[in-house]
This record gives C-alpha cells, sequence and structure tokens, in this order.
C-alpha cells in the first residue's frame, strides 16, 4: 500500500472509530442518600442505587474504573457501588462513639485497597467539644478501618486540599503528591517528605495554588496531572493563569501562561484525543458575574472560544463522554447539556432529587 492510500485508510479508520464511540454513563449524587445513573445515549435516567448510610458529598472511581467509591461527610462514610451490576456492595463508616472525623481530600492506592487522606477529628468531652491537630491517615478499604495516623508538621497543620483536588498517587504507589503552592512528595509508608517542586522559584514569582480537579476526568493521562495554576507578578501584581503539567513518574512539571487571571474558573475537561480542553469561567462578582464557557487548543495551549451563557447561582460542569456535550449541573435538580461546538442548550432534563456530588463520566 502506497503511502497515499495508508493515509486515506487511517483517516477513515479514524473517522468510523469516532463515529461509533459508544456513549457512557452519568454518575451523580443526589438526596436524599442516593446515586443517580444517566445514559448519555437517551439523555434519560437509567436508575439509581440507594445508599445506606448518609448523604454523597464525593464520588471517586476505582483505579480499574469498575467501582464508584462514594464519601459522606457527616458519617465519615464510604460506600461502594459495583458498576457492572450496579448495585451497592459494601458500606462502612469511620465515626465512632463520640469522635467524629472530616477529611480535606483523598486518594486511591494503585490497586484500590488504601485510601491516603489528611484529616482532623473532633471528640465529644463531658463539657466541651475537644478538636484535635491534622493528620495523615490511611484508610484500609478492604477492612473499613483506619490503618494508621501520622501528625502534620506544624507548618502543614494549617493547610487543607480542597474536595479531593490536592492529592494524588504515583502510579506505582510509593509517593503521595500534595498540590499547594509548591508541590510535596511525601512517601506513602509513613508519609515523610522526600521531596519538594517549588514551583515559583524562578518560573514564575507569585504563583498561587494549582487547581486541580479530583481525578475525576476519564481522558487524563494516566501518570500526569494537567490543570491550571495562577501566579502574581511581584512587582506589578499582574495576575496570569496557564497550564501545569505534572509527570508523577519523572517529577517533572511544565508552565506555560496563556492570559490574564479570570475570577474562578471550574477547573479543565479533556476530549478522548486530549486535543481539546473546556473549562467554565467567571468574571466579576456578585450581581455582575459573567459566566462563560471556554473552549482551549491543548497543543497550542491558547483559548481559541468564548461564550457566555446564563449560569444559575451555583453549579458545577462537566463534559461527556465523547467530548461533543458540555453539562451543567449541581445545586439543584437539573442537569443542562449544551452541545460543545456551538454551546447552544440541546437538553434540560430534571434528575427528580437535588444533586448533592461531583459527576463522574464513565465512557462506554
Amino acid at each position: 500500500m502506497n503511502r497515499r492510500n495508508f493515509l486515506a485508510t487511517a483517516a477513515a479508520a479514524g473517522i468510523a472509530s469516532a463515529q461509533t464511540a459508544k456513549p457512557g454513563l452519568l454518575f451523580v449524587g443526589a438526596w436524599q442518600k442516593k446515586v443517580i445513573i444517566i445514559d448519555e445515549a437517551t439523555k434519560k435516567l437509567a436508575g439509581e442505587v440507594e445508599l445506606k448510610l448518609d448523604v454523597p458529598r464525593s464520588l471517586a472511581f476505582s483505579e480499574d474504573k469498575k467501582k464508584v467509591v462514594v464519601h459522606s461527610a457527616m458519617d465519615c462514610g464510604f460506600e461502594i457501588i459495583d458498576i457492572a451490576t450496579r448495585k451497592l456492595e459494601r458500606s462502612f463508616k469511620l465515626n465512632s462513639g463520640g469522635k467524629k472525623y472530616r477529611l480535606s481530600g483523598f486518594a486511591s492506592s494503585p490497586d484500590d485497597k488504601k485510601l491516603y487522606t489528611s484529616l482532623y477529628s473532633v471528640e465529644k468531652k463531658i463539657d466541651r467539644f475537644e478538636v484535635n491537630k491534622p493528620q495523615w491517615a490511611i484508610i484500609d478499604m478492604e477492612d473499613g478501618k483506619f490503618e494508621k495516623f501520622v501528625d502534620l508538621p506544624k507548618d502543614q497543620e494549617s493547610r487543607g486540599n480542597g474536595r479531593g483536588g490536592g492529592l494524588r498517587v504515583s502510579p506505582d504507589g510509593k509517593f503521595l503528591y500534595q498540590f499547594r503552592e509548591n508541590v510535596l512528595i511525601y512517601s506513602t509508608a509513613d508519609f515523610k517528605e522526600v521531596d519538594k517542586l517549588e514551583l515559583s522559584k524562578p518560573m514564575f514569582p507569585g504563583i498561587e495554588r494549582v487547581q486541580i480537579g479530583p481525578g475525576d476526568d476519564p481522558h487524563e493521562e494516566r501518570g500526569t496531572v494537567f490543570g491550571f495554576f495562577n501566579s502574581t507578578d511581584p512587582i506589578v501584581h499582574r495576575s496570569t493563569f496557564g497550564f501545569a503539567k505534572f509527570d508523577l513518574n519523572k517529577r517533572t512539571f511544565d508552565f506555560t501562561p496563556v492570559g490574564p487571571t479570570t475570577a474562578q474558573t471550574l477547573g479543565l475537561r479533556l476530549t478522548p484525543d486530549r486535543k481539546t480542553g473546556y473549562t467554565v469561567a467567571f468574571n466579576g462578582m456578585g450581581a455582575s458575574r459573567r459566566c462563560e464557557f471556554w473552549t482551549f487548543d491543548i497543543p497550542s495551549k491558547q483559548l481559541v472560544k468564548k461564550q457566555e451563557f446564563d449560569g444559575r447561582i451555583r453549579f458545577e460542569f462537566s463534559l461527556s463522554s465523547d467530548g461533543k456535550m458540555v453539562y451543567i449541573y449541581g445545586a439543584g435538580s437539573t442537569l443542562e447539556t449544551y452541545d460543545a461546538s456551538n454551546y447552544k442548550l440541546v437538553k434540560d432534563l430534571d434528575v427528580g432529587a437535588d444533586m448533592t456530588s461531583n459527576m463522574l463520566v464513565l465512557p462506554g
């Protein structure tokens, strides 16, 4: 086969593959104590899983993408849903007696047997509530118990990680990454700090927290973290945002500035080929706030399109498994679907309950 015919055949195969890509499933937590499942193909409800513990506040895929891990904050509980059967597999809670735990994000080991987290506990005494010092902890997901506690150093006690967004485990399971104004790297065996990537020296003085999602983007390259960063120039105080890319295996990072910082963005979602990225950006505050869809060309790392839309007071966003639709959801019962090519509203689905967690997108 000559080169021209080969390229034509390869292109046709790529188009056919894209056209026959199967839509996936959406998972989102909702009142009262359930996880709703939505079929992307029909944009209709495909079922729901009743939970035993409490209202779901955070969802995460297991590393093998066969389970959904549900976290509820009130009882510090975890529930495991089997995706194939769409049934609740098991549940356990970590609060005991008068002692309650509050997690500040978590990350799973590659074999799905452990969760690594930072937390603090509140203990009810006879005459008071005692707030204990923050700690690192390992949760044994098979036994449903804490395996180990390690006190945080004093200079890190005030740091929180957000909803699962600040922690990642290396693909070999040996290191835990904490994304802050710097990237701190710990041994997963004993939480000893083994390395630090000082982001602000000398590349971007005044760098702020690196914004990464909670690890639920199905198209993020394994072993790589790709998200936004902000930095403020210390001389003229000009704020800039851009792309931050980390290789968790090699401990290398790369920053590409894009433009002036906006008030807020809702993280980054990539298409299956990782060539296009989407986010929702906010300009202004309060009654003067404007909501915009942003489209990025990832190879060139440029903002190529903006489109203002009517956003509700509070919401979250995600991207369909084929990268062709943008979802707006949360803080209510409606899931709005927009065409990613022109940002026109395609579907408005009422799921019948207020959504309470992030959304997971499982490719077909």
